[in-house]
């Protein structure tokens, strides 16, 4: 049988509590409503004075009304035993077995503070004794008498039996032969409340559950878990009802035979040490031998001898400690009450076995598992005690740091996804029980990944715990942040108000993260979030479904700008739906052939002749017909397709330039985009030397296109491939300038060739003056620098005018033509070149 580390773990941790003068009614009714086996009475200063228990409210006696208004101090049991929270699970039962009592304080070893209380139920739900409970039978165990009352009988008069016979429960015959139960419970909500001729019918439960006297004990418990009753009836091998049996008579039927187990593993250590005594000579060898730590002391403690074992252990030398007591190594982590009860126990049972923290001669600290023998005398006392221990600092540091490792992040300390489903499951019971609501939070970093690619994962790290500690700052008491994986956080706010002050917490979060960060190296990035918000009971009842509705809110005030926080709608998992469709979509559209290439053409202004053109890639959906890149290329990005579906376009593209070169005597450049992820991850460099290879392409022949951001790119690969591509001779085009930096220091560091205007400084240049200086300006700056200028957009004449006055050498728009299929755009270079 074995049991937990320490009672705090199974304690009730929600004391109920009343003054000494409430009545009993009112102290009656307060257990009822928290549907409790007993409440702690304390002073105006929160001291405990005393319980009264379901037990106590039994030996009320009802046949005097006025009862019911007296206080309940004159009916409490005092003064009320209390623990240690570091008390292991065998020793409070043993303490509530030598007191006799069912129910014990729990108070911190340290600060004496009151942290909860521990019931006899709490032990039995909780202790690991199945292997036990699987071999005994309910028949094994029915020593106490049946108690019967008719269910007619006045409820005082059955409380006059049960106090009588000392019994939990009674088995209530009714006049149809079936049998009901009326238990303490059901006395005390017959004292919160109850007419003193009211009849036992009333309040017992009706029909009694029963099972038959074969049962096992593993069975009745699982029983009575699962029916969240604390009794059942037991049925004879005729059908008749025998006996009642309840969580209490399951624990007390644990501790005899606990004891038994003890006792037998006494007289096997005693056989052993007899056994050793008529062999001395091996005795000594194994005492001098052997790694553990061995103290003999006589029957006052007073140390006789150790071995050499103990001297390594503890530091202390065989002299050093001769004459004195083992109390030399005490650390004070143990308090008296932990060696009043080991001594009671070496007194009582000859026998003591468990774990102690002591203190070396160095003055560090370290944890031992600790066996005390007594050695008899003959004459019924004890002459020597021996204390066998081994070192299990280390075992004890490993586990615990194996627990923390399997419930917490590993980078920022915060708990991880196991550890926080297991409290966000326990908050949602708990706002359940108690009619409350609940808040989710879950935060994404904006721009992380682009912070990540650019600096490296060690800044990426670094920004991540410094984010966690900004979250633990804005987080208020009682909330748990947590990291689920990648720079995604969550924040659990139990029992919230209004949705304002959620909203006004929600802000105060994202004004915490968002800012500068200085990382290592002396970077400087600006980071924000984007937050969702997801709310119990409203949003979602389980942690399941919280979770993935805030986690749409959160991807909804992504969309909305990023910065901002979002709540959950019911329209959100239908957008969340229809991306995580359009990702899988991605993933197939390659092997698939769902991609296309379309081109649009580019035209010299001055001789209006055909210079070019720029591949851009579509897709056919087979569901949702011709999907825009403006939806699906942000999501390739995020799932890492940019990269295949970068080197396939540029692939198809060269491809089909050569064929024009070849079938129709095309001259132009064909120009094709590339992403920041290309540059880094994608071996670019090597990349389009195979592809230029294999379609035959001269180097000469092909413009690629990359935007400001990414040719401003600080990272050292970037750079390197921008010199890599220039080297081969292909040409290289700053994208959608005027949206970016836009810097004269920046531009004419690169290695490029073509600028191209933003079209959104060209679509209105012909009517408004600002767009049309940015225009000219960006267009002059361009050519000083001897760069080709290229103007998207370009719909209208008075666009091609302007531009062309203006020095611009070619435009690209409506004006000459739309993006059109690789073979529309085929026939179109054929009129093309007969036109011109």
């Amino acid at each position: 049988m074995t049991f937990p580390h320490a009672v705090e773990s199974i304690i009730s941790r929600n004391v109920l509590t009343c003054a000494p003068d409430t009545p009993v009614s009112e102290a009656a009714q307060a257990m009822c409503r928290a549907h409790c086996g007993s409440i702690v009475v304390v002073d105006a200063q929160g001291h405990p004075l005393g319980i009264w228990t379901e037990s106590d409210v039994v030996k009320l006696d009802l046949f005097h009304p006025q009862v019911a208004q007296c206080p309940v101090r004159q009916f409490m049991s005092s003064p009320v035993l209390s623990i240690p929270a570091d008390m292991s699970v065998q020793e409070a039962t043993a303490h509530m077995h030598d007191n006799k009592v069912r129910h014990l304080l729990v108070t911190s070893p340290v600060s004496n503070r009151l942290l909860g209380l521990v019931s006899a139920t709490d032990i039995v739900v909780n202790q690991d004794a199945e292997f036990f409970l699987r071999l005994k039978r309910l028949d094994s165990m029915l020593h106490r008498p049946l108690v019967i009352v008719n269910a007619d009988q006045p409820v005082v008069a059955a409380m006059h039996q049960m106090r009588e016979f000392a019994v939990e429960a009674l088995g209530v015959r009714y006049p149809d032969g079936s049998w009901g139960i009326l238990t303490q419970s059901d006395v005390v909500r017959f004292v919160a409340g109850g007419d003193s001729a009211l009849p036992v019918s009333a309040l017992a439960s009706h029909p009694l559950r029963t099972v038959s006297r074969q049962m096992t004990l593993l069975n009745a418990r699982r029983m009575l878990q699962e029916g969240r009753t604390r009794h059942l009836g037991v049925d004879g091998d005729d059908g008749q009802l025998i006996a009642i049996i309840g969580m209490s008579d399951i624990l007390a039927t644990m501790e005899q035979e606990f004891l038994i187990e003890l006792r037998s593993a006494l007289r096997e250590r005693d056989e052993a040490l007899l056994q050793s005594r008529q062999s001395l000579q091996l005795a000594d060898k194994v005492f001098e031998s052997t790694l553990e730590g061995i103290v003999i002391t006589d029957h006052y403690g007073v140390i006789q001898s150790v071995n050499p074992a103990f001297t390594r252990i503890t530091g202390y030398s065989r002299d050093e400690v001769l004459g004195k007591t083992p109390a030399i190594l005490k650390s004070g982590r143990q308090s008296a009450d932990f060696y009043e009860h080991m001594w009671r126990q070496l007194k009582n049972d000859g026998y003591w076995q468990g774990e102690v923290v002591n203190r070396r001669k160095s003055g560090l600290l370290y944890t031992e598992h600790l066996t005390i023998t007594g050695i008899p005398d003959g004459f019924g006392g004890t002459r020597h005690y021996v204390a066998v221990f081994s070192d299990i600092t280390q075992r004890k540091q490993a586990e615990e740091r194996l627990h923390f490792l399997a419930n917490h992040d590993a980078l920022t300390g915060l708990p991880n996804r196991t550890l926080f489903g297991e409290k966000l499951q326990s908050a949602i019971e708990q706002a359940q029980e108690h009619g409350q609501r609940l808040a989710l939070m879950f935060i994404d970093l904006d721009r992380f990944k682009l912070i990540n690619d650019t600096l490296g994962h060690q800044a990426g790290d670094e920004l991540l715990v410094k984010i966690a500690a900004r979250l633990q700052t804005e987080a208020p008491a009682g909330s748990t942040v947590a990291r689920l994986a990648g720079d995604e956080f969550t924040l659990l706010l139990p029992n919230v108000g209004s949705l304002n002050s959620v909203a006004s917490l929600a802000q105060d979060v994202l004004d915490g993260i968002a800012g500068e960060v200085v990382l290592a190296g002396s970077s400087k990035v600006f980071i924000s979030a984007s937050l969702g918000i997801a709310m119990y009971p409203e949003d979602g009842t389980t942690a399941d479904s919280l979770l993935v509705n805030a986690d749409a809110a959160m991807y909804r005030a992504k969309n909305r700008g990023k910065n901002t926080f979002q709540f959950y709608t019911t329209d959100m998992n239908a957008s969340a739906m229809a991306r995580l469709k359009l990702e899988y979509g991605l993933h197939r559209a390659l092997t698939r052939d769902e991609f296309q290439v379309w081109y649009q053409p580019k035209v010299d202004l001055a001789s209006g002749r055909l210079e070019g053109m720029e591949a851009l890639v579509r897709w056919q959906h087979p569901e949702m017909g011709l999907v825009s890149p403006v939806d699906f290329i942000p999501v390739a990005e995020e799932c890492a397709l940019i990269v295949p579906l970068g080197a396939w376009v540029l692939s198809e593209a060269c491809r089909f330039t050569r064929q024009l070169q070849d079938d129709c005597g095309f001259s132009g450049r064909v120009a094709v985009n590339l992403s920041g992820r290309q540059l880094k991850f994608g071996n670019i460099v090597d990349t389009v030397q195979q592809i230029l290879q294999e379609s035959g392409l001269s180097a000469s022949s092909l413009e690629l296109e990359i935007t400001e951001s990414t040719a401003m790119d600080s990272d050292q690969e970037v750079g390197r491939a921008l010199e890599g591509l220039r080297g081969m001779g292909v040409t290289l085009a700053i994208d959608d300038f005027g949206t970016g930096y836009s810097s004269l220091a920046y531009l004419k560091s690169l290695p490029v060739q073509v600028l191209k205007i933003d079209r959104s400084f060209i679509a209105d240049l012909h009517q408004d003056k600002d767009d049309a200086a940015i225009a000219s300006a960006v267009i002059s700056m361009g050519r000083s620098l001897g760069l080709s200028i290229v103007a998207e957009g370009v719909e209208l004449p008075a666009h091609r005018d302007f531009l062309r006055a203006q020095g611009c050498h070619m435009a690209q728009g409506y004006l000459y033509g739309k993006p059109m299929p690789a073979e529309v755009f085929r026939r179109y270079v054929q009129t093309f070149e007969v036109q011109h």
